[in-house]
Order: C-alpha cells, then structure tokens, then sequence
C-alpha cells in the first residue's frame, strides 16, 4: 500500500472522528441546561445560558465543517491533489491546537465529566493521528 492510500484512509477516520466529536458537543447542550439549571440561582441561570449555549453550540457546529472538509482532505490525497495536503495540515494544526488549550485553560475537575474526558481524548487521539500521515505523504504529492 502507498503513502497517499494509507493517509487517505487515516484522514478519513480521523474527519469522521471529528465529526462524532461535533455530535457529542451539539448532544450534551440539554444535559447541561439542565446541570447548569440545578446549579445556579435562576438570575444567574439566565445571565449564564444564552452565552454558554452560543459557545457550545458553536464550537459542535464548526467542527462539522472541520471533519467534512478532513474527510475531502482525504479523499484528495488518494488521488495526489497538492490542495488537499494544505487543507488536510491545516486542519491538523487547528486540532492539535484544541487539547493543548484545553489543558492549559480547563480547571482539571472538568475532565471527569465523561463527555468531556470522551470529547478531550478524541480531540486528541485525532490531532496525533493527523499530523504525521500528512507529513510523511508530503513528498509522495510533490
């Protein structure tokens, strides 16, 4: 098998990874209405949700795009298109910035909520696994 074949196939996982992460974001918004709901007064309730809500939905909505346009990333490095390499890096690094933001922002508490320690690590198992794939097919597309 050759190197384009073999990051196509990963970066296709990968986009696909990318867009399960995307439907665990849009999927917990009403867990976490609810969560912030028993927590916080109702005042604090209201000036808390709208922004929370926009945030979070936002980020699962711009992942959509991340993962489609990785799965495309993909499919064009099967077939030796030097664009796809530069969106497919470009992607990678936009991922690999997200773990190493969330570690360096999130309180560690939040990391035992499941969805996001799930969230957290595919995020990261993604960012890895993009990376190296494109660099190694670099010279096969030139």
């Amino acid at each position: 098998m050759n190197k384009r074949i073999i990051c196509s196939r990963i970066l296709i996982i990968d986009g696909i990874l990318l867009l399960v992460v995307a439907t665990i974001h849009l999927l917990v918004i009403p867990e976490l209405r609810s969560l912030l709901a028993r927590l916080l007064s109702p005042g604090d309730f209201r000036f808390v949700w709208s922004p929370f809500l926009l945030n979070h939905a936002v980020v699962g909505i711009l992942l959509i795009p991340l993962g489609l346009s990785t799965i495309y990333s993909g499919s064009g490095i099967r077939s030796g298109e030097p664009g796809s390499w530069r969106v497919g890096i470009t992607n990678a690094l936009t991922i690999l910035s997200l773990p190493l933001v969330l570690v360096a922002v999130m309180e560690r508490r939040y990391f035992s909520a499941l969805p996001f320690l799930i969230a957290t690590i595919l995020i990261t198992v993604v960012a890895l696994s993009m990376i190296w794939p494109l660099l190694w097919v670099r010279s096969a597309l030139s």
